[in-house]
């Protein structure tokens, strides 16, 4: 009977060294493995801890021939602050980070899409009724930016853009785009109008009509009423 009872005992002890190392090696695996991970990430992952898509964009993020734009909200780990950005993606690929502000702020500060052009896409950033819309064409493929500058007026069916480069400054212009014949024009005809001292050439001159010939402009104004032509 004692030794039934001591071989119990030995049996025991047995089993539960056994199970002492196994768990030992699974704790040391998963330290390892742990550890490998953190190594793997670089210094850029590092910095900011990523949620995608944690809440709804005030505005449409689709854009056409597969892209979108991702909004995203995460923490500078160095500075501890909140940001949020929009991201150009096609698919699951990352293509650029098109805009960074602080979290909370207002989704039409950060940007939205303007218009959809197909090969291209203009992103606008709004700050409230009567200041300037401030844009950029991009490049779909690649995120490059091709144009910068204040909105003034679009056909987006027709691609055609009107806006102002280097607003306020000496060499300000106004230009009329063609993306359709990958045509720029230089519009000095709506210089010193009337309306041109209130707001600007902003809040002057607008797109009348489109056609496959021509495009014409027009003033918006109680003060001057000008229509002018020109060839696509």
């Amino acid at each position: 009977m004692k030794k039934n009872t001591i071989l119990i005992i030995l049996l025991s002890l047995l089993f539960s060294c056994a199970n002492l190392e196994k768990k030992v090696k699974n704790d040391v695996s998963i330290k390892i493995t742990e550890s490998q991970q953190q190594s793997d990430i670089g210094p850029q992952e590092k910095l900011k801890s990523v949620k995608s898509e944690i809440e709804p964009y005030d505005f449409d993020t689709i854009l056409k021939n597969g892209y979108h734009l991702s909004y995203r909200v995460y923490k500078d780990s160095i500075e501890n602050e909140s940001l949020q950005s929009l991201t150009l993606v096609k698919g699951n690929r990352d293509i650029k980070i098109l805009n960074e502000t602080s979290y909370p702020m207002l989704h039409k500060n950060l940007g939205y899409i303007g218009a959809d052009f197909g090969d291209t896409f203009l992103f606008v950033q709004s700050y409230g009724s009567g200041n300037p819309h401030e844009m950029q064409l991009i490049k779909k493929k690649n995120g490059e930016e091709l144009k910068k500058g204040i909105l003034v007026d679009l056909k987006e069916e027709q691609k055609v853009l009107l806006y102002i480069e280097n607003l306020y400054q000496e060499n300000e212009k106004l230009k009329l785009v063609d993306l359709k014949n990958h045509t720029e024009k230089i519009i000095t005809d709506f210089n010193n109008l009337s309306c041109t001292h209130v707001g600007g050439l902003r809040n002057c001159v607008k797109i009348d009509t489109v056609t496959q010939k021509e495009i014409v402009l027009k003033t918006d104004s109680e003060q001057d009423h000008i229509l002018k032509s020109y060839k696509r």
